[in-house]
């Protein structure tokens, strides 16, 4: 039988071993929650191949995309994760897209059912136009999981992230209900990387370079 002096030993062991985790874990929340309030849509940004918006929670994606689009930020936009009861007519009515944008510019995705399908079908969608770099629209709490996961999807598939938020949207600390979305996030965010999807190729993020 061990002495007790020694299942002493392997208690304090595996005692500091769970804080230790633990605090690993907590201080990688709490980067993620300040890295996902601060980071916002870029101050100038520079035209892509094409616009991706990815349904969801988070108003203001399909208003975002369409205004990129009609900016000529993008040759083609891409909405991925659209809801079968949606047709063209009111996905243009949602986003305030033109009729002729609409006609000539728009692709929907009806495939997708999670953040793994949108970033598949992203990938196919990038690769059938060749594009090789795209303005990637979700909410500011999703775009880092929506980054890891094209990056195993699509290589290295350039991104310009462009984070929207609601209007109303608070502070983590300052909202309980925004601090569980962002705590379920991150846990979806871990079991990504653990999957290795990110860590096999690298996604760069373009600088932000004024046009003209």
């Amino acid at each position: 039988m061990e002495k007790p002096s020694k299942r002493r030993g392997w208690a304090k062991f595996f005692l500091f071993l769970l804080i230790g985790s633990l605090s690993l874990l907590l201080g990688g929340f709490l980067s993620f929650a300040h890295h996902v309030d601060g980071i916002k849509p870029p101050a100038t940004l520079s035209s892509a191949d094409g616009i991706v918006v990815w349904t969801g929670k988070g108003g203001g994606r399909l208003q975002a995309g369409a205004e990129l689009l009609a900016q000529k930020k993008g040759e083609r936009l891409l909405i991925s994760g659209v809801n079968e009861s949606n047709d063209i007519a009111a996905i243009r009515e949602l986003s305030g897209l033109s009729q002729d944008l609409t006609d000539c510019c728009l692709d929907l995705d009806y495939a997708a059912k999670d953040t793994i399908g949108n970033a598949r079908e992203t990938a196919v969608w990038a690769g059938a136009l060749g594009y090789d770099h795209i303005i990637l629209v979700t909410s500011a709490y999703h775009m880092p999981r929506a980054q890891a996961e094209i990056a195993g999807a699509a290589g290295r598939i350039r991104i310009t992230p462009y984070p929207v938020e609601r209007a109303d949207a608070r502070k983590w600390y300052k909202s309980w209900d925004r601090t569980k979305r962002l705590a379920q996030e991150y846990s979806k965010l871990l079991l990504t990387y653990a999957r290795g999807r990110s860590g096999e190729r690298d996604t760069p993020e373009l600088e932000m370079k004024p046009v003209g």
